[in-house]
This record gives structure tokens, C-alpha cells and sequence, in this order.
């Protein structure tokens, strides 16, 4: 079993039980594979396919940062060592295990089951702020947990989403403008109408907007003190 193979059954399992799913999501310590969110609550699950030390201290990085934290991983045909049980009730860490469904009778997913080998506790989210997780739609659907090559939702790619969406109201009501350069928005517009996560936001956005997005946003200099994009 795939470490993406995990990602279906789990959803599924959280969202019975009434929790918002988020995929790939950037948090303060890192990336979370799953992050649920139940109105003011949060869950983090990290997924692998095996008991590691790497997903062991993932987990426990973001005790704090969440009010319940589970590992997945596939079903184990062994016991998980007494030390490490210990250690996961004493965090509160749960554990879930993903196995394929072989009969009838236990049904979480279309081809899997979750079977709750540890329990996740209640936990005081003491690190927990209102910037700790940014959460989009689009985490719902980019890409799903666990996915090879790391790809997942950035803060620059939500920036770029909100200024393609402005600009191209824009665009559409400028076509019924006889006035041409109605349809160029300066870089001071597009920072009124949308938030960036640049510490330094004018220089920053100019530049990225001129290099890194040229395939779809078209740039050109006014003035010395006025850059503006189409």
C-alpha cells in the first residue's frame, strides 16, 4: 500500500465524522499531510506506510498546534512496541490503521477500513493561533496527501489565484470601456483589492508578476514610479 493510497480511506473516515478536510497544508513546523477543521478545532493527521521514526517526530511537532493528532499507516501484522504505545498516549498521539477490506462487515471506504488502534486525546492547542493553519479550498482538491513530489497549496500560489481573479473582472469590464487603458491596473490597485503574503509587497509582486508569471500576465512600465499590468 502507497502512502496516497492512505488518503481516501482517512478522508473519508473524518468526514464522517464531521471534520472540513484540508490536503498538503503549510503550518508554522511544516507540512501536515491532513488537516481537519471542525468549526474552532483542529485535527492533523500525518500518513506512511510504516511506524517510522520520521513520521513519529512529525506528529509530535505539531502537539500544541492541534486539539487531536493521528499517524496512519497500514495495517500492522505486529504489535506496535509498549515504549512507543506509551509514548503516543502520554502525546496523545492516535494511530489509525488502514487495512483492505477482505469481507463484509467493516466498511469505512470503498476498498479500505480504519481501524482505531490508539485513540487520539483532546488536546489544549496551546501554539495554536489564528495564522497557524492557512486554510483554501483549493486544499480540498489540488492534490491528495501523500502524493509523490511534495506538490501542495502555497501562499504564493494563493496570491497569484486572487490577483488572476481580480484582474480578469477587471479585464471584463474594461471591454466595455472605450478607453484602453482602462483595461492596465497599476501595481497600487491590484495591492488594494488583493492580499499578498510578501513581507515587502510592491517590489516583490512586480518582480514576480514580470518573471515568474510572464505565460498569462502581461507587463509594461508607465513611469519610472508606476508599473502596470494587463
Amino acid at each position: 500500500m502507497k502512502e496516497s493510497d492512505l488518503f481516501e480511506p482517512i478522508k473519508d473516515w473524518l468526514e464522517e465524522r464531521g471534520w472540513e478536510v484540508f490536503a498538503e497544508v503549510s503550518g508554522y513546523e511544516g507540512i501536515a499531510d491532513i488537516v481537519g477543521r471542525q468549526r474552532k478545532m483542529y485535527c492533523i493527521v500525518e500518513m506512511k506506510t510504516s511506524l517510522s521514526h520520521e513520521v513519529i517526530d512529525q506528529a509530535i511537532r505539531w502537539v500544541g498546534h492541534a486539539h487531536y493528532i493521528y499517524i496512519a499507516i497500514p495495517k500492522r501484522k505486529s504489535a506496535i512496541p509498549r515504549y512507543l504505545e506509551q509514548l503516543f498516549r502520554e502525546k496523545g498521539i492516535g494511530i489509525l490503521e488502514v487495512g483492505k477490506i477482505d469481507y463484509s462487515g467493516l466498511y469505512n471506504s470503498e476498498k479500505y477500513y480504519i481501524n482505531i488502534k490508539i485513540p487520539s486525546k483532546f488536546k489544549r492547542a496551546y501554539n495554536l493561533t489564528s495564522r497557524t493553519w492557512r486554510l483554501h479550498e483549493e486544499q480540498k482538491y489540488f492534490v491528495p496527501a501523500g502524493s509523490p513530489g511534495g506538490a501542495h497549496w502555497t501562499p504564493y500560489k494563493q496570491t497569484m489565484k486572487e490577483i488572476k481573479e481580480y484582474l480578469e473582472s477587471r479585464h471584463y469590464f474594461s471591454r466595455r470601456s472605450k478607453n484602453k487603458d482602462k483595461a492596465w491596473v497599476s501595481i497600487d490597485e491590484i495591492l488594494k483589492h488583493c492580499e499578498t503574503h510578501y513581507a515587502n509587497p510592491k517590489p516583490s509582486l512586480a518582480k514576480a508578476l514580470k518573471e515568474f508569471e510572464a505565460d498569462w500576465c502581461e507587463c509594461r512600465k508607465i513611469k519610472i514610479s508606476e508599473f502596470k499590468t494587463h
